[in-house]
């Protein structure tokens, strides 16, 4: 069983280091036995530091990594980061999208380009990401590569893709989106041996929380464990699903919220 969940000898990129859920994935992974490159979601000098740090726990556990600074939601950036995990491992066999850009505003004060950056970087950049490295994996699907099948693609995505929430409605949309995407990825990659499933995370210490301390406060009276998740309880899903004890689990969406979903 403990070679089923073992990561060793994987290479894996997560997308979304700089944010709590996924620096917890991208440590987690690399305990695990894989290598782990790791990237910011948007530019900014607060996520580069972040990525970075992430990167030196990847490294202080003795695996391959590296931190790079990219937008997400740009085609070129993706591209380049994906080419440089090809390079740098070899291959690429996993790849983790952590994207989270928060965002909440009612929806008439919503300009149009703020609702293109939200669903941007939100959606789209999974798309992106996912695209570029399923180019990657259907490659070494026709070469019937193995170990860990042709590739393994984590998404994850918040509650609210599943339960709405006032002046969301763009946030909302493109986490749904990317549930959705998980199905039909999954359907559209299952012959080649690629699997495609998401992590729906609830709220989680390290967010930006709406409302701030108040904001908090609801939200602790309302969840029924009375505490935001940690981050690390992410963390066995992340690791179950990079691995070959999953190979036969795809297009699902496995909830770790506290009963968030549970309750009325």
């Amino acid at each position: 069983m403990q070679e089923e969940f073992s990561l060793r000898d994987r290479n894996a990129l997560v997308i979304g280091a700089a944010n709590s859920l996924g620096r917890a994935a991208a440590v987690a992974l690399a305990e695990a036995g894989a290598n782990v490159g790791v990237s910011t979601t948007i530019r900014s000098r607060a996520e580069e530091v972040a990525a970075n740090s992430c990167a030196n726990e990847v490294w202080a556990l003795d695996r391959k990594g590296f931190a790079q600074a990219i937008d997400a939601a740009d085609e070129a950036d993706v591209d380049a980061l994906v080419a440089r995990a090809v390079s740098e491992f070899g291959r690429l066999d996993i790849l983790v999208n952590a994207h989270d850009l928060p965002f909440a505003r009612p929806l008439v004060e919503i300009s149009a380009q703020e609702w293109r950056r939200a669903i941007d970087v939100n959606l789209t950049a999974v798309f992106l990401a996912s695209r570029a490295a399923g180019r990657h994996m259907l490659e070494r699907a026709q070469t019937g590569a193995r170990p860990g099948g042709s590739g393994r693609i984590i998404n994850v995505a918040s509650v609210l893709g599943e339960r709405g929430m006032a002046n969301g409605a763009a946030y909302c949309a493109a986490q749904a989106g990317v549930i959705n995407m998980t199905r039909a990825l999954a359907l559209e990659w299952a012959r080649a041996g690629i699997t495609v499933n998401c992590i729906g995370a609830g709220w989680t210490e390290g967010m930006g929380i709406i409302g701030g301390e108040e904001g908090r406060r609801q939200l602790e009276r309302y969840l029924p464990y009375k505490r935001l998740a940690k981050p690390e309880e992410i963390t066995g899903v992340a690791v179950y699903l990079a691995s070959d004890a999953a190979e036969y689990l795809t297009g699902q969406v496995i909830w770790v919220e506290g009963g968030a979903l549970s309750h009325v």
